[in-house]
């Protein structure tokens, strides 16, 4: 009591004479927590009896004190709801910040997690969860709801301050609300986290079918992974494949320009995939896709008794294609992925084929950014939409 007697007192001195009273306390200076739960009581009692001018001076000394925190910017927003003016001209960088702040309040009056508040004070503004300001400031937003049309940014801010916390992002998200100053900071927030990237690592599987003169060496099963980025609409990755098992008939390869018959093959692709997002929905992304790689395969066996190196056939590997991911949660997914891949692989002279497969995939990854994804959650908004 003698505290708040005392904080009161210099309180009034400063606004009436212009003085700086922390430097009049002698003991103890006033810290935020007196300062926020004072200027907190007066604010209210000003603003319920018309005292427009004094409310406003309360801010400006509450912000010039301890910052413009969130029961500050939640002051304002009430002061300018109560008054009919203009809320968009206060909705500076921070306002999001202030809104995801009152809903982890309202969060944690919930909760009734309050033994968080003595470690994270500043964070609350120096004022305490769901005692007098908060309720008072909770009952004065539901009232001035009523005096807005419901497709208002004010009458927005008087439900969420009223503590119905719950739709204000969504609502942000459809029109005709997304077309207001709130709207484009709230997507301003958004794009701020969708621009950073994602690291991805798929496993995969498939099949190498060839065409052409290729037939001769029959399909073949392929096993890789891949690992990469995803930014935005774009997919960088590192492939890398092997494909196995004998050839389907035997086929003439050659050694020092000699032919000799063979079923052997054991082959690879090394290269990188580059993918871009043409639709995406529900979880369910199409892209297009394209890539570079060294392609090849074993022809030949070598013989270490006989000194007889082996002989494989290399050929760059120019692909593109279509690929499908569906989300099964915000990072992982299953997809399929098929390729027409440009070759040749005559160009070294131990095989004549020429010919172009296609490979069809199927992929099993996740792509994940933590601190990205968390911050768009917090934000009320839907990955993989």
């Amino acid at each position: 009591m003698r505290t708040l007697f005392l904080s009161i007192v210099l309180l009034f001195a400063n606004l009436l004479y212009g003085q700086d009273f922390d430097k009049l306390m002698v003991n103890r200076p006033v810290d935020c927590s007196d300062i926020s739960y004072n200027s907190g009581v007066y604010f209210l009692k000003y603003l319920q009896e018309g005292k427009i001018d004094s409310a406003q001076s309360i801010i400006r000394y509450w912000k010039e004190k301890c910052g413009e925190r969130e029961p500050v910017f939640r002051a304002k927003i009430l002061l300018a709801l109560n008054e009919g003016t203009c809320t968009d001209s206060l909705l500076n960088e921070g306002t999001m910040s202030h809104i995801y702040n009152y809903k982890s309040r309202m969060d944690m009056i919930r909760n009734s997690s309050y033994y968080t508040y003595d470690e994270y004070k500043s964070y609350f503004g120096f004022t305490p969860p769901g005692q007098e300001f908060d309720q008072e400031t909770q009952a004065m937003a539901k009232s001035l709801s009523k005096k807005y049309n419901h497709e208002s940014t004010e009458y927005i801010l008087a439900e969420f301050y009223s503590g119905a916390v719950d739709s204000i992002f969504l609502r942000l998200q459809n029109s005709p609300e997304q077309e207001s100053l709130l709207a484009e900071k709230y997507n301003a927030e958004v794009e701020k986290y969708l621009k950073k990237g994602e690291f991805h690592m798929a496993w995969i599987t498939g099949v190498w079918l060839p065409t052409g003169d290729l037939t001769t060496l029959g399909a073949h099963p392929e096993l890789g992974f891949q690992m990469g980025a995803k930014r935005g609409k774009m997919n960088y990755d590192f492939t890398l494949l092997i494909k196995f098992l004998s050839a389907a008939n035997e086929y003439t390869a050659y050694r020092d320009k000699m032919p000799e018959v063979t079923d052997d093959f054991f082959g690879g692709y090394i290269g990188v995939d580059v993918g871009r997002d043409i639709y995406a929905n529900n979880g369910h992304e199409f892209q297009l896709t394209g890539g570079i790689a060294l392609d090849g395969f074993d022809a030949l066996e070598g013989d270490e008794d006989l000194d007889i190196d082996p002989e494989s056939t290399f050929t760059y590997n120019f692909n593109f294609g279509l690929g499908y991911r569906y989300y099964i949660t915000n990072s992982f997914y299953i997809g399929l992925k098929a390729k027409y891949n440009i070759v040749d692989y005559s160009i070294n002279d131990v095989t004549d084929f020429n010919s172009n497969p296609v490979t069809i995939h199927l992929t099993i990854g996740g792509v994940n950014n933590i601190f990205r994804n968390n911050n768009l959650e917090a934000l009320g908004y839907k990955l993989r939409k």
